[in-house]
């Protein structure tokens, strides 16, 4: 019995630190992952490496191909469009549940992440805060579940996927839809609430092909 147990525990240490490294950006898309090394730093055996890849690769984040070794997902505008379908189904229906359910003090903390965010000065403080006050509108849904689904998909995107679309969606356009979808919100008009949420994310939508467009460098595939 402690055998399977350590090997699950190295597993999962190996899955962990891997995603954390893709998610952050450590490891660039694209760029090929070394299972000797990866072993070595991280002191267990291949073994577990090579699970933890396996399931890296069933969520999207690494490619494995045979006889050549594994890389980093490299996502494409089709990627990133699917993504943002995700979250309209995934948000808009957090939002409709949510709204019945706020408390003055969900639209007081929401108000302050937006207050935040127009202060912002890096394009890193506005991805992380817009992240933030998304989570904060859908808290009130009570569904720990939606709420994990929401999170699998900016888990997904990773943080620097995430500041790429920030970046797309422009600060001063997102702060006014953030504000016009709290203040509906607020007067307890999921309707339009709900609207004005699909409205915002389907815009993003656009912005990022526009700038996939504008970036020939990038995968268009």
């Amino acid at each position: 019995m402690p055998a399977p147990q350590k090997a699950i525990t190295a597993t999962q240490k190996a899955y962990t630190e891997l995603k954390r490294r893709i998610m952050d950006g450590v490891l660039a898309e694209g760029a090929p992952i070394r299972q000797d090394e990866v072993a070595q730093a991280m002191g267990v055996s291949k073994i577990p490496v090579r699970e933890a890849l396996m399931r890296l690769q069933s969520e999207g984040l690494v490619v494995i191909t045979p006889n050549a070794g594994a890389t980093v997902a490299t996502l494409t505008v089709a990627d990133y469009l699917e993504m943002l379908d995700m979250r309209i189904a995934l948000e808009c229906r957090a939002l409709e549940l949510a709204v019945p359910n706020m408390a003055s003090t969900d639209i007081a903390k929401a108000r302050q992440l937006l207050a935040a965010y127009d202060q912002a000065m890096t394009q890193q403080e506005w991805s992380d805060l817009n992240m933030r006050f998304h989570e904060c509108l859908y808290a009130a849904a009570n569904r720990p579940r939606l709420m994990a689904m929401t999170r699998s998909v900016q888990d997904l995107m990773g943080r620097i996927l995430r500041l790429r679309v920030s970046m797309a969606a422009g600060h001063t356009r997102s702060h006014q839809e953030h504000v016009q979808i709290l203040d509906a919100c607020e007067q307890g008009d999921t309707a339009l609430a709900v609207a004005l949420l699909r409205k915002h994310i389907e815009q993003t939508q656009r912005e990022v092909q526009g700038y996939f467009r504008n970036k020939p460098s990038e995968n268009l595939s």
